[in-house]
């Protein structure tokens, strides 16, 4: 060794010796470590509070994502109160207190348990069971997601350390630990397992994630533990392995994911290339998982092309590799802008216009069969929103039972003013008292009315 690399590395061993020095006293050592811990385990205790504030966050989660609203599901991420027995858990697991660690996972498996069967709960009663995008959203995890899990539980971390726990609520907002959870119920009450194991997935890629970073944080600010050297390197090498295991699937969903965007483009490109540069693509729809792929094209152009569907699909065929079911829609415009966006805004209309009739054929069904009667007896305003239909008698029926029936079908259609008309039949007695109508004959008056 020449005396300048022995110099050279003398000094890097300074400059390290000096960094740890100033990291053990500057640093660790401005920590107390005593009351961060103190603050961690009573965030981890089972309690009313607890129970009481996971059950509102996931009713008001649920309620966001069937709304398909991005501001009532943050408000549900401020409420929940998940992070703090998850933190719990990475804290416990660094310093090695099993038993800390046993009544952290045990409060975390009460409030997910509880959270995912009010959330099935509600959509199992709900009359909106579709797929929205805040739902669909939270259904394909993949690596960015974890990224984001680490980044967040990396703040988080430091921030309960450091005793910045405001920095929380951006972090809670960041990780979005309720939300998932939400999803694992609606998938659960629609016994949609996709969904379910999707939002599952994503649910548990948070948990870990955040619970192995602040385990790595608590580590790196020396917080003590009753470890041994080997106890500490086995934990190490679970972690580790537990992070792989994470990323493999997210890491494949991530390429799946961006395949295809890769051949949603060359699709577009392969569709454009049916027509001339004026034309326009107006609409693209793509189901990946049908066998063939089904792939339905409209295309706003000045020259309609015949046998383009049989070319078009073809042509996609060869390029992706696998059948394709090839439906493609053609509107002949003009071949000014103005013309090209009136077309597509003609389009636009007319699949409203088909979709509000299946909408208002569906509501005339569903009357038809509460109030007894055929679909021909249902009157039907689509213009004004309204439907009309007289009941037939029902055995053993009240008056409340026709006001339920139709208070049940008017929630599922909000904009629509719906009513059924009850067979005629005796007024209900009303009872007086003093004079006065009791409650149960006010009850009767309201029937009526």
């Amino acid at each position: 060794m020449t005396p300048t690399a022995g110099s050279e590395r003398s000094k890097f061993s300074r400059v390290l010796f000096s960094w740890r020095l100033w990291w053990r006293h500057d640093v660790v050592g401005t920590v107390d470590q005593a009351e961060v811990i103190q603050k961690r385990r009573e965030e981890c205790h089972l309690s009313e509070r607890f129970l009481f504030m996971t059950a509102m966050s996931g009713g008001i989660a649920i309620l966001g994502l069937l709304l398909s609203s991005p501001a009532v599901v943050i408000g549900a991420m401020l409420l929940s109160p998940l992070m703090g027995p998850i933190i719990g858990l990475g804290f416990a697991l660094a310093i090695g207190d099993y038993g800390w660690l046993r009544e952290s996972a045990l409060t975390l498996a009460w409030g997910t348990l509880m959270a995912v069967l009010l959330c099935a709960l509600v959509v199992f009663f709900s009359p909106l069971q579709e797929i929205t995008s805040e739902i669909a959203a939270r259904t394909r995890p993949n690596l960015f997601d974890l990224g984001v899990a680490v980044f967040s539980a990396l703040a988080g971390a430091y921030a309960m350390i450091r005793g910045r726990e405001g920095t929380i609520v951006g972090v809670a907002i960041a990780t979005a630990l309720m939300p998932p959870l939400a999803v694992v119920g609606f998938g659960l009450a629609t016994a949609n397992w996709t969904v379910f194991s999707g939002a599952l997935l994503l649910y548990v890629t948070n948990l870990m994630a955040i619970a192995l970073i602040a385990a790595l944080m608590a580590r790196l600010y020396g917080f003590r533990t009753s470890l041994s050297e080997r106890q500490t390197l086995f934990q190490n090498v679970v972690m580790v392995a537990v992070m792989v295991a994470l990323t493999i699937p997210l890491g494949l969903s991530l390429i799946q994911i961006a395949r295809e965007s890769t051949a949603q483009r060359m699709v577009r490109g392969e569709v454009l290339d049916l027509f001339d540069n004026r034309s326009r693509l107006s609409q693209l729809d793509i189901d990946w998982q049908t066998e063939p792929m089904r792939i339905d094209a409209t295309v706003l152009t000045p020259r309609l092309v015949d046998g383009a569907e049989a070319i078009g699909e073809r042509a996609l065929s060869r390029q992706l590799e696998r059948p394709v079911e090839f439906s493609l829609t053609q509107y002949q415009v003009g071949t000014s802008a103005t013309a090209a966006e009136e077309a597509a805004l003609s389009a636009s209309r007319a699949r409203e216009e088909e979709a509000e009739l299946e909408r208002a054929e569906q509501l005339a069904q569903r009357l038809a069969l509460v109030a007894g009667v055929s679909e021909e007896d249902v009157v039907v305003d689509r213009q004004r929103r309204r439907a009309l239909v007289r009941a037939q008698e029902l055995e053993g029926a009240s008056l409340n039972a026709y006001r339920t029936l139709e208070q049940r079908i008017a929630a599922t259609e909000p904009d629509w003013r719906v009513e059924i008309t009850p067979p005629i039949a005796p007024l209900p007695y009303v009872d007086f008292a003093d004079g006065e109508p009791t409650e149960d004959g006010m009850r009767a008056i309201e029937m009526t009315v």
